[in-house]
């Protein structure tokens, strides 16, 4: 391998839609049938007599296991190809315009049919996940502070089925907000909760991926339909990414601890985004 840029996958059209809109629905990451077996992993974490652990998160139908407590990443060998997903590698690296990336995250979501009356589409306040830590004052606004990630759909999403919600343009929204005033990484309770913005639904097919910019305001939504919707989040980052991005499988103290099982899982893109191998 090199540290040469790879080959574009993305028109200019989709290219210039992105930096507009803030976000992009990429078709066919995956085939439905590797999606049919990632959903079927996820769902198989769901405890048969339903007892869900107290470390999970569960709310409004929505539940986001936990691997061990405090840690929500799922990097098993089985998960491994989704961190490694070199199409996915490639428009990520396009959009960044940097061939030396990282990845991390690895949560999952299950979010099954909630009939419960509420006013808001919404099941979580619209915030934002960037990488500047909270007890930064400021974002930089800088090409290497921004990270590209998002959720792999392993199930149908049809309206009404608990997509993601984003805000077309949201990441100009909020970068103008927090160039206009001091401490701008601070506002709206650190961006746990802006107010005021008009959220459209993601929907996709199984194996879709819903790209977005880490200043993309986003939410969870009820699903209010009978199929359950299976997701699973990564995020790349340039390897110049000047922040501590946390939750990167590959930042551990002695290098890396990752066990046979994993790294024989890993292609040699893998071990490079994954910080097993040095770019």
């Amino acid at each position: 391998m090199t540290n040469a840029m790879p080959e574009p996958v993305l028109s200019q059209e989709e290219v210039d839609r992105f930096w507009r809109d803030g976000y992009l629905l990429i078709r066919g990451v995956l085939t439905r049938q590797q999606a049919r077996h990632h959903a079927g992993l996820i769902l198989d974490l769901l405890p048969r007599d339903l007892r869900v652990p107290d470390h999970w998160e569960a709310y409004d139908g929505r539940f986001k296991p936990f691997n061990t407590p405090g840690n929500q990443t799922f990097d098993g060998p089985e998960f491994i190809p989704l961190f490694q997903n070199e199409r996915l590698y490639r428009v990520a690296a396009q959009l960044l315009g940097h061939p030396r990336l990282l990845v991390r995250d690895g949560s999952v979501a299950i979010t099954m049919r909630n009939d419960t009356a509420h006013p808001s589409e919404l099941s979580q306040d619209l915030h934002i996940d960037p990488a500047v830590p909270e007890d930064a004052d400021e974002f930089l606004l800088t090409p290497e502070e921004v990270e590209i990630g998002g959720c792999y759909y392993f199930t149908d999403v049809a309206p009404g089925g608990g997509g993601i919600h984003v805000v077309p343009g949201g990441h100009r929204i909020v970068e103008a907000e927090a160039r206009a005033v001091r401490r701008g990484r601070q506002l709206h309770d650190k961006w746990r909760n802006i107010p005021d913005l008009k959220s459209v639904e993601v929907t996709g097919q199984a194996g879709d991926f819903v790209l977005t910019h880490h200043l993309m305001p986003h939410a969870a939504s009820h699903n209010r339909r009978p199929d359950v919707r299976v997701a699973q989040f990564v995020r790349y980052a340039r390897d110049d990414q000047p922040w501590d991005a946390g939750e990167r499988p590959g930042d551990r103290p002695a290098g890396h601890s990752y066990n046979d099982l994993q790294t024989a899982a890993m292609t040699p893109l893998g071990r490079r985004l994954l910080g097993v191998d040095p770019w």
